[in-house]
């Protein structure tokens, strides 16, 4: 399989050849090749599949874990449908400091209308018997992310640990996971809160890679 760096200058004739020859898209003929040029994008990140959020009821298909940028990839092939795109966008919008919509043909026009304007937007296609990804926008960095959402990737134990370095876990030890990520707020200004989210969960060593 040959792979061509597409997520920095994206061309309608960059893509992965794939055996056999794709005609017709689908969920699954998108991710791995997605996921492998994310990586290309992002060296030394981590890039997973199926991220859940809001306690599993939202999953990311794509997604890259680095300290600088989170970014998601939410996939919609043309087999696919838009219905929970609105909730999906919403979920994503809270946690990730970038996120891409992939689009097949069919669902592009419409998908591009569901999702903010800082959201980037790839077309994915079939040609040739490979999997084209043609950038139609670039994502942008998240205008108003929410630290509350974003702590939620964090486990109780990494909530734990980054009170007690912030000296801020008195009173709270035995706590719920939601009353730590109230203290977490209290504690720590947004921006400074996200950044030390994302240097723990950049860290982990037993996420489900691809």
């Amino acid at each position: 399989m040959a792979v061509v760096p597409l997520l920095v200058g994206w061309s309608a004739h960059d893509c992965i050849l794939q055996e056999p020859p794709v005609t017709s898209l689908r969920d699954a003929d998108i991710r791995q090749p997605l996921a492998q040029l994310a990586a290309r994008e992002y060296p030394g990140a981590q890039v997973l599949h199926e991220v859940g959020l809001e306690y599993g009821l939202v999953r990311v298909d794509v997604a890259t874990i680095s300290p600088e940028c989170p970014h998601a990839f939410e996939v919609k092939a043309d087999a696919d449908t838009l219905r929970r795109l609105p909730v999906q966008e919403m979920a994503y919008s809270a946690v990730f400091d970038r996120c891409t919509l992939v689009a097949g043909e069919r669902h592009l026009e419409r998908g591009q209308a569901l999702v903010p304007a800082w959201w980037g937007v790839v077309l994915v296609r079939a040609e040739d018997g490979g999997v084209v990804l043609e950038e139609v926008r670039p994502a942008q960095d998240n205008p108003a992310p929410g630290p509350g959402a974003t702590l939620r990737l964090m486990w109780r134990p990494e909530m734990l640990a980054l009170l007690e370095a912030s000296g801020a876990a008195r009173g709270v030890r035995s706590a719920s996971k939601g009353r730590l990520l109230a203290r977490l707020i209290e504690a720590l200004p947004p921006a400074e809160l996200r950044a030390r989210v994302r240097q723990v969960v950049s860290a982990r060593g037993d996420w489900r890679l691809t």
